[in-house]
C-alpha cells in the first residue's frame, strides 16, 4: 500500500499512510507478537506525522514495546515524548510513573525521585500520585539510606493515611527498621500496616519473625526452668525453620 502511494503528498494519501503504519504496528504487536517490528512501525508513524491522532496512540504503546525488547533507553525516550506531546491526554501520568520506575530499576535514584516529583506536581489529583510518592521513598531504601527512607515512608503514610499505599509505606518502614535491628519499631509498623495491606500474609510473616527475634532477645530468669525450657525449644525450632 505504501509503495503504491509513492511520494504523493495529498492529504488523502497522508491519511492512508498514517493508517497503514498504525495497522502494520497493530498487526506486528497483536497478531505476530513481534514487538521489534511493532516498535519500528509506530516509531515511523510518530516521526512522519508527529501531530496526527494515530501518532499519539502510537506513543502510548512504544515505551512498553521497547521494554519488551530490552531497549530501556528507547522506552524512556518514548515515554518522555508521550508526556511532552500530550501532558493533558489520558495516560500521560502513567507514562511519567513508568519513567520513574525505569530509572529506579537502572539505579538512577536521584533521577527516579525527580521523575516521581514531576508526576506529583504536574498531576496532583492523579490516582498514581501515591504510587509515585512510595516509589520515591523506596529509592532511599534500595540505595541503603535507611534514615531517609524511614522519613520518606512516614511522609507517605501521613499524606495518604488510611489508604493501601499508606499501608505499603508502613510495611516498608517496618522492613527498614528490621534491617537496622529495631525489631520493636518494626513490630509497631507491621501491626499498623496489617489491616489495609494488599498482601496481609507477607506482613503477618514479617511481623511474626520480628516478634520471635524480640522474644529471643529478652532476658530469661535462670531459676525459672519452664521459661528456660521454652526458650531452648523456641531456639531449636527457629534453627530448624
Amino acid at each position: 500500500m505504501l509503495l503504491a502511494l509513492g511520494d504523493e503528498r495529498a492529504e488523502a494519501a497522508d491519511l492512508v499512510r498514517r493508517g497503514a503504519h498504525k495497522l502494520a504496528g497493530d498487526l506486528c504487536a497483536v497478531y505476530l507478537d513481534d514487538p521489534r517490528c511493532a516498535a519500528h512501525e509506530y516509531r515511523e508513524l510518530v516521526k512522519r506525522y508527529p501531530t496526527a491522532p494515530e501518532a499519539f496512540e502510537a506513543r502510548v504503546r512504544l515505551g512498553d514495546l521497547d521494554m519488551r525488547i530490552g531497549d530501556v533507553r528507547g522506552a524512556l525516550e518514548a515515554w518522555r515524548d508521550q508526556v511532552a506531546s500530550g501532558p493533558e491526554r489520558p495516560g500521560a501520568d502513567m507514562a511519567q510513573l513508568k519513567i520513574a520506575r525505569a530509572l529506579l530499576d537502572r539505579g538512577e535514584y536521584h533521577d527516579a525521585r525527580s521523575a516521581a516529583a514531576d508526576l506529583m506536581s504536574r498531576w496532583p489529583a492523579s490516582p498514581l500520585a501515591p504510587a509515585a510518592a512510595l516509589l520515591s521513598a523506596s529509592s532511599y531504601h534500595i540505595s541503603g539510606r535507611h534514615a531517609d527512607a524511614i522519613a520518606a515512608y512516614d511522609k507517605v503514610e501521613r499524606k495518604y493515611h488510611g489508604t493501601q499505599k499508606a499501608a505499603e509505606a508502613l510495611y516498608e518502614k517496618g522492613n527498614c527498621l528490621a534491617e537496622l535491628g529495631d525489631d520493636d519499631g518494626a513490630v509497631k509498623s507491621y501491626t499498623q500496616a496489617l489491616a489495609r495491606h494488599d498482601s496481609p500474609d507477607a506482613v503477618q510473616f514479617a511481623l511474626e519473625r520480628a516478634e520471635r527475634r524480640l522474644d529471643r532477645a529478652r532476658a530469661v530468669n535462670p531459676r525459672n526452668m519452664a521459661a528456660v525450657w521454652d526458650r531452648g525449644l523456641a531456639s531449636r525450632r527457629a534453627i530448624q525453620h
